[in-house]
């Protein structure tokens, strides 16, 4: 991902690690969603002040029967812990599918209901709503478990490697949010 967006890690970030190439910039947040707040009023504090600026959290989650390295972005982001509720603004023509997200404290296997598990878009997606507006922000997960591969197995290659795997998911989805679409 680094090498495909050419960027490049910024030595003088100390609070989280921080890559950029020009108007670029990702941040590594860690688990969990109060992480994922943390990094983005860290992120928004030290960027320069763009008009609607885009904010995309990439990461991996659970699913109970889609396939791993499935690309899907949030439609709608589930709180578990309080039950607070974001329904996401898609672009018109998303480079993927679309599916509810519910935002979990620890890793379930269970997967009771039909939607994709994370750790922390329901931290980033309120977080990201206050430095733009909704059509700029948007939740893009690859399937990283099912009941078949539980998330017992996951380890950072194998996240490395389906994100690698959706980088044109993640090319087509900055193009059309850039040109409004």
């Amino acid at each position: 991902m680094k090498d495909h967006l050419a960027l490049r890690r910024d030595q003088q970030a100390t609070e989280f690690p921080l890559y950029r190439s020009g108007p670029i910039s990702l941040v590594v947040s860690g688990v969990g969603g109060r992480a994922a707040e943390k990094a983005v009023h860290w992120l928004a504090a030290r960027q320069e002040k763009a008009i609607n600026p885009i904010w995309v959290n990439l990461g991996i989650a659970g699913h109970p029967n889609r396939p791993l390295g499935q690309a899907v972005l949030a439609a709608e982001i589930e709180d578990d812990a309080n039950g607070h509720r974001w329904h996401t603004r898609l672009p018109v023509n998303p480079p993927c599918d679309s599916a509810r997200l519910i935002t979990l404290v620890k890793a379930d296997d269970d997967y009771e209901r039909d939607a994709l598990y994370d750790m922390e878009a329901a931290g980033f997606y309120p977080a990201a709503r206050l430095h733009t507006v909704a059509e700029r922000v948007q939740c893009l997960k690859f399937v990283s478990d099912n009941r078949l591969q539980p998330s017992r197995q996951i380890n950072a290659k194998m996240v490395s490697r389906l994100i690698a795997g959706g980088l044109d998911t993640l090319d087509q989805l900055l193009q059309r949010l850039v040109e409004g679409r």
